[in-house]
């Protein structure tokens, strides 16, 4: 054996045992559980009887498992695609329009942006008061459009700790008896809407 043979020998040895440690890793976390899974879905739920490929075969009757594999087809396929798609529109809106630089800007501003500026920013769209939240408010104006904003719109209680917001209205936090009195104050009432009667509280 020449020279050339007995190095390209040791050079795969030693290859080999730099390899080791990493199919060694591989096999025991991913092959063998692969193989142990297989083995063990042929057996019934208490892993003692053996009942071949009936469990496959349930699996496949279920509506929801044959609904996951349709979706996640479709979101193999669809993804990739949708995806590209706008990976090219892109591209060609950064390089061949006249206001490419502009389109950059816009596209390539939040990397420029910290996670933590991008997370405060998004916490304060997403805020629950419409009077804060961006989005709430943007949700409210529209619903308002569509539909009354009731009898007394932007009225709020004085007291929160007596009433919650539930939906368009407040309610109660606690309960009352019959024969009760509860008062229930709200500011924030639009002149116009006031009673003719109306006295201020004391």
């Amino acid at each position: 054996m020449d020279e050339a043979s007995e190095g390209r020998r040791r050079t795969g040895w030693i290859a080999l045992v730099f390899l080791l440690p990493a199919l060694v890793l591989l096999g025991a976390l991913v092959v063998y559980p692969i193989f142990f899974s297989a083995y063990r879905s042929l057996f019934d739920k208490s892993g003692d009887a053996f009942v071949g490929v009936d469990n496959y075969q349930t699996m496949f009757a279920s509506q929801a498992t044959l609904r996951a594999i349709k979706n996640t087809l479709i979101w193999v396929v669809v993804a990739p695609t949708v995806v590209t798609a706008l990976g090219l529109v892109f591209a060609v809106l950064s390089e061949r329009v006249s206001w490419s630089t502009a389109f950059k800007v816009v596209v390539f501003m939040p990397m420029a942006v910290s996670f933590l500026s991008a997370g405060v920013t998004w916490r304060l769209i997403y805020e629950e008061n419409p009077n804060l939240g961006l989005a709430n408010a943007a949700a409210q104006g529209l619903a308002n459009v569509v539909r009354a904003p009731g009898e007394l719109p932007g009225a709020r209680p004085t007291d929160e700790e007596l009433l919650q917001p539930s939906g368009r209205a407040y309610v109660m936090r606690g309960s009352v008896s019959p024969g009760d009195t509860a008062e229930l104050g709200l500011v924030a009432i639009p002149p116009e809407l006031i009673p003719a009667g109306a006295q201020t509280a004391a």
